[in-house]
């Protein structure tokens, strides 16, 4: 008997030690990459210190030293998050089902009360009457059809409250699988990021013999290598290559149209293409949210292009693609910058196709969000809020993002500084 209670206990038990476990796993687990955030923030910032400082080989081993610190630290939490998210994916699911399967059970009751509803319906108010030998029991059938009726009412909100949070549920999750498919492409990014600071930190040990003076040579070699900068390849999205200096000449009227930096477009450019995948491989039907077709065929329209031919990006296992461009604007979100670019190039219609008005639209984009300060910490915010909209704050693929940005923006920088040395 007490074997008996015992495993009753346990199994009345068990499902609070699951969820109980479950909640500590997430908040340790939300902890380490809190404390992961912090690290990497702080490489960041030291990186950007060294950067600033007069360059030397001790203090670029030290960059490299930070970057590999800062990927390494990336994976971890990129991992971690990663796992939440199953676990939030999971969860998610489990609720959609309940929730769905509440639903089709309000739904039978909804049926019950309705055929109740024209049974009492059927008869005329004479019949009503006459079916009913005393008056109280008229009232009483009186009473029951208008309680059926706010059943019928009452149902019906439940069956409202219950779709709209399933709703709501289903775009959440849909936002989940999206951003653990994104991280699952930037794990592969980071660990190529990683590798390649170990070897250019060896390379240059391996050049310089840890000499300052052989160090201060190359410096002097790569400056005045000005065709190398010119030339090296650069590539936007959609298929848009190029030489850097051709990329650099479009983005220099986007920056003084809009007040942000041309190797902040250029990064953000750069990125984009990197991280686009299937970019410039999809069809409007297909890989585009339903919600975007109205505006595409408003752009497209005015633009004179056929729809059906016009290649947008391609959706990802999650969520959807039908981005445009080498800037990736999103059809709606393009229809909140055409007249404005127009304004500023003169180009009516402005399209997403045109690498001056793609690069301007960004600008104007990025300035909203602060970009046009030129300071550091409104480019890290204007770069999350790119990618993640109004989820910047929360999203570790933000987070990311703008620290792929930020990195990628100094290397234009010095470029860019370089050619303005030598003119």
């Amino acid at each position: 008997m007490k074997k008996s209670r015992h495993l009753l206990f346990l199994l009345c038990f068990l499902p609070f030690l699951v969820l109980n476990t479950s909640a500590v796993f997430a908040d340790a687990r939300s902890d380490k990459i809190q404390q992961l955030e912090a690290s990497i923030d702080q490489y960041a910032q030291q990186i950007q210190q060294k950067e600033s400082e007069a360059q030397s080989l001790a203090n670029q081993i030290s960059i490299f030293e930070l970057q590999i610190k800062q990927s390494q630290a990336e994976i971890d939490a990129t991992n971690l998050t990663i796992s939440g998210l199953s676990a939030a994916i999971k969860e998610k699911e489990r609720s959609i089902a309940l929730e769905e399967k509440e639903i089709a059970r309000q739904n039978g009751i909804l049926s019950q009360y309705l055929r109740e509803a024209a049974r009492n319906d059927s008869g005329s108010f004479l019949e009503f009457l006459l079916k009913n030998n005393k008056f109280s029991d008229f009232f009483s059938d009186l009473n029951y059809s208008s309680n059926i009726q706010s059943s019928i009412q009452d149902t019906l909100a439940t069956i409202k409250n219950l779709k709209e949070k399933l709703i709501k549920e289903k775009t959440d999750l849909e936002s989940d699988k999206a951003e653990q498919e994104q991280l699952k492409r930037i794990q592969s990014k980071q660990k190529t990021a990683l590798e390649n600071s170990k070897k250019q930190k060896q390379k240059l040990l391996d050049q310089t013999k840890g000499q300052e003076k052989t160090y201060q040579q190359l410096l002097v070699k790569a400056r005045q290598d000005l065709d190398k900068i010119k030339n090296q390849p650069y590539e936007l999205a959609m298929g848009f290559k190029m030489t850097f200096i051709e990329a650099l000449s479009h983005a220099l009227p986007a920056s003084q149209l809009t007040g942000v930096r041309a190797a902040f477009l250029l990064a953000i450019a750069k990125i984009e293409s990197d991280w686009g995948g299937n970019v410039g491989k999809g069809t409007w039907k297909t890989d585009m949210a339903p919600r975007d077709f109205n505006a595409f065929q408003i752009i497209t329209s005015a633009l004179g292009l056929n729809p059906d031919s016009t290649p947008v990006s391609k959706k990802p296992s999650y969520g959807w693609g039908g981005a445009m461009g080498p800037a990736q604007f999103i059809p709606t979100t393009w229809l909140l910058y055409t007249d404005a670019v127009s304004n500023l190039t003169g180009r009516r219609p402005a399209s997403p196709w045109n690498i001056d008005d793609a690069f301007t639209a960004s600008g104007l984009m990025l300035a909203e969000s602060g970009a046009n300060k030129q300071t550091y910490a409104s480019e890290v915010k204007a770069a999350k809020i790119y990618i993640a909209g109004g989820r910047w704050s929360t999203s570790l693929t933000a987070r990311i993002y703008s620290n792929n940005v930020m990195a990628e923006a100094s290397r234009i920088q010095k470029d860019i500084d370089t050619l303005n040395q030598a003119r």
